[in-house]
């Protein structure tokens, strides 16, 4: 009895104890909660398990990036979803950091007008509902576009109207890839190459050339890709027959509003961060870069921003988390996400409404802790290390 009570009294002892106490309640509870959901399932006659993903699925979807038909099993309608969802998000991701960077720079600006209108914009922006923007794209200004036979064109072979803009699609896409693989390997040589640069100045002081070799390689040997795979390939050009355009690929309205909207809204709350991290880098750093003989511009970039990453990564990956998040308001315009198709569509047909909630959320969940897992290494990587 001595014994225990002198474990028990042990901190790290005790603190085991609570921790597998909780856990245990954890457990117990969950269990409890899935054999009462099991038992009232089974008394209101509700199939439970997940067979009903290999059923015929019957749906159509306007927008599918995949090789999805109305023929396909249900799992096949749960990765389109998947696959809409990580679209509209990495693209406004990137969209709406650029936005939000450069509406931060400019609310700092000693330009009295151009700082005026950005301070606006993001009190406007971190004051209204993010519904408010998606229906603002969708009903204000994408219904407002011409129909099909009005259509506006652009060089003739891509077509923008309140049913989408209808663009060429190659038919035959190999060569688009192989593009796509010289692009990823010149933007892996630029990286491997400024690591080289960085090493070798460090070494012996001696600057590379790094803005030619930049500008080769991330900018002239994609567009040189690009170009080869235009014009070594076929194309399906979209052709006006009925009401509607056929052929070639459909960006639907909806996309394009749920992605104007993410990015507006982000952007506002992005550029707060942006201007809080400049602000935040001392004033000196900034006068001893001028004494260096450094002009704005570079100063911005070789020293301020670099510096002020440490206080702006920890904000940024909670707007990231935001915006993967937000992206589910697309439902409210019928946008084909993994909310509208399988917590919707695949859900009233099914009625597996346990089975696909979970499936829903551990979508969101796996790729919110991967952004969460990227970022937080990121801001480790360029955390000041101290002594």
């Amino acid at each position: 009895m001595t014994k225990a009570l002198a474990l028990f009294n042990d901190k790290r002892v005790r603190d085991w104890i609570y921790q597998a106490a909780l856990l245990l309640g954890l457990v117990a509870l969950t269990v409890f909660f899935v054999r009462n959901a099991s038992e009232n399932m089974v008394k209101a006659g509700i199939a439970s398990g997940f067979d009903f993903l290999w059923r015929n699925s019957g749906i159509d979807v306007p927008f599918v990036l995949t090789n999805y038909t109305r023929a396909s099993p249900i799992i096949d309608l749960f990765w389109v979803g998947v696959v809409n969802t990580l679209l509209v998000t990495v693209v406004a991701l990137v969209l709406a950091t650029g936005l939000g960077f450069v509406i931060g720079i400019a609310r700092l600006s000693s330009h009295w007008l151009l700082s005026t209108i950005a301070g606006a914009y993001i009190e406007f922006v971190r004051n209204i509902p993010l519904l408010f923007f998606v229906l603002f794209w969708y009903f204000g200004v994408i219904a407002a576009l011409p129909a099909p036979r009005d259509s506006v064109s652009v060089f003739g072979v891509a077509f923008l109207n309140n049913r989408g803009l209808t663009i060429p699609l190659p038919e035959v896409p190999a060569n688009f890839r192989w593009a796509l693989a010289a692009i990823l390997l010149s933007w892996l040589a630029q990286a491997l190459v400024s690591v080289w640069a960085r090493r070798r100045k460090d070494r012996t002081g001696q600057d590379a050339p790094m803005l030619a070799i930049g500008l080769t390689l991330i900018l002239l040997v994609p567009a040189l890709a690009v170009t080869w795979a235009s014009l070594t390939t076929g194309w399906d050009i979209p052709v006006l027959r009925g009401f509607n355009y056929r052929g070639g690929f459909v960006i639907i309205p909806e996309f394009v509003a749920l992605l104007a909207a993410l990015v507006t809204y982000t952007a506002g709350f992005i550029a707060e961060i942006v201007r809080g991290g400049i602000q935040a880098v001392p004033h000196g750093q900034v006068e001893a870069a001028s004494a260096l003989g450094l002009r704005p511009f570079q100063t911005l970039r070789l020293v301020t921003i670099p510096q002020a990453l440490r206080v702006m990564i920890p904000p940024l990956t909670n707007q990231y988390l935001n915006v993967l998040k937000n992206s589910s308001f697309g439902a409210a315009i019928a946008y084909p996400d993994v909310v509208s198709l399988f917590m919707g569509s695949a859900l009233n047909n099914t009625g597996q409404a346990i089975e696909i909630i979970a499936m829903t959320l551990a979508v969101y969940l796996v790729i919110g802790l991967a952004v969460s897992a990227f970022m937080n290494w990121y801001n480790a990587r360029i955390a000041l290390v101290t002594r």
